[in-house]
């Protein structure tokens, strides 16, 4: 029950945190089967919660075991499917725990459930996929062992952050064809360290399909520059935070990658010239890069900005704690980047829930309407879409931004050619 009212309450704000969420490939989640979710992770606990939230079945989670210490968090973690796993570092008496944990791990695949492993081990926000750890085929090989007749499947997923750390930013997930346990599982039985690394190869290779991958990450400022020119196609989309299905960003993405990659250091310092004197042509016209991704300020636009300006106000009054809260707490408690995007939104949504709270027992102590409630609701809504707007506009230079958007977007369909 917990987890449901979770995942309703969770999935309406991923939508309010993010400005577009791209999911593919969920009709590979199956009720009914044992199924591994093999998954990268880049982005602190947002993964674990995106696909909590979006995929069509429950999900059960291997966790660091620390997290568990706490005595507020424990009953909130047991309640959500979450299985501690302790590291060395968690110390020997805790290793030792670790052997009941894994059986309840593979309790959920025996039950047709599926678990959900970060196959690289720990969290990292690179657009890279690292090296698999050996970790989630001693799962799927000792789960064989245990009931040889059963369907395992481990499914591979790749998710990919557009800025890790920022609101109002895009997520791109895929899931892609399940690899089947049981041939590797056969060759297990005669060689169990060719079968293991059989199957990570194997995983790594359709995980990888997945995933936006940047093998010179010292490229990676040129790389997220040429990206930025490549989504100028979306810059009218809609302005309401939706789910899509679409993934042709996503392939957009891995193929510029793959290119940036090959180019030979010639061609390569080519394409920073061009995007050095594109970047200075903005400049000159007080643009920056990023407002490439902007659109003209049109009779549509305004409407909506002159319809939703009063409802914003009012929600800026009183959502406006909550917001600077949750910024103020994210930026003085947090230091690995990897978790500043997942700690901002829960203690905003946190901070938001306490408001909430607050207001009803003002409502239903005083002789306040209970009006005031929805009104305040939709004003945050009011004030989110405002937002939204707002940020995708551009309100000067016109035309020279048409004249930018129009270089870069050359310079992008030259590329893809060549990719």
């Amino acid at each position: 029950m917990f987890y449901q009212f979770l995942k309703i309450l969770v999935g309406f704000t991923l939508r309010i945190f993010y400005r577009k969420i791209y999911i593919t490939g969920t009709e590979h989640v199956k009720k009914g089967k044992a199924q591994l979710v093999a998954s990268n992770h880049p982005n602190g606990f947002l993964e674990p919660l995106i696909m909590a939230c979006y995929f069509p079945k429950d999900l059960h989670f291997l966790v660091r075991g620390d997290v568990f210490d706490n005595p507020f968090l424990k009953p909130i973690l047991t309640s959500t499917h979450q299985i501690p796993i302790f590291r060395f570092r968690d110390g020997f008496s805790k290793l030792r725990e670790n052997s009941q944990k894994m059986d309840e791990g593979m309790q959920v695949l025996l039950e047709n459930k599926n678990l959900l492993i970060f196959a690289e081990g720990g969290t990292q926000s690179i657009k890279f996929l690292r090296p698999l750890q050996k970790g989630i085929a001693r799962i799927a090989f000792q789960t064989m062992e245990k009931s040889p007749q059963t369907d395992l499947e481990i499914l591979p997923v790749g998710i990919n952050f557009t800025y890790p750390t920022r609101f109002n930013k895009e997520v791109m997930l895929r899931v892609s064809t399940p690899l089947q346990v049981r041939p590797y599982f056969e060759l297990y039985l005669q060689d169990k360290n060719k079968a293991t690394e059989t199957l990570l190869n194997d995983l790594y290779a359709r995980m990888k399909e997945n995933i936006i991958h940047l093998e010179d990450q010292s490229r990676l400022g040129t790389f997220e520059d040429v990206v930025v020119a490549s989504r100028i196609h979306l810059k009218n989309a809609s302005v309401l935070p939706v789910l899509n299905n679409n993934t042709q960003q996503l392939d957009i993405e891995k193929n510029l990658a793959s290119y940036i990659d090959q180019l030979k250091e010639p061609e390569y310092n080519s394409l920073n010239d061009e995007i050095k004197n594109l970047k200075l042509t903005l400049k000159n016209q007080g643009l920056k890069w990023n407002d490439l991704l902007k659109s003209p300020l049109n009779l549509y636009k305004s409407l909506l900005l002159i319809i939703t300006l009063i409802p914003a106000l009012i929600g800026l009054v009183f959502h406006g704690l909550p917001i600077m809260g949750g910024y103020n707490f994210t930026k003085s408690k947090v230091r690995q980047t990897e978790f500043k995007a997942s700690i901002l939104m829960v203690s905003t949504l946190v901070l938001t829930l306490i408001m909430y709270v607050i207001l009803i027992l003002v409502i239903i102590f005083t002789s306040i309407s209970w009006i005031w409630l929805p009104i305040i609701l939709v004003s945050g809504l009011s004030l989110r879409l405002c937002y939204t707007i707002y940020t995708q506009t551009i309100f000067k230079g016109k035309k020279g931004l048409q004249d930018s958007q129009k270089i870069a977007q050359n310079l992008v369909n030259s590329l893809n050619q060549k990719s």
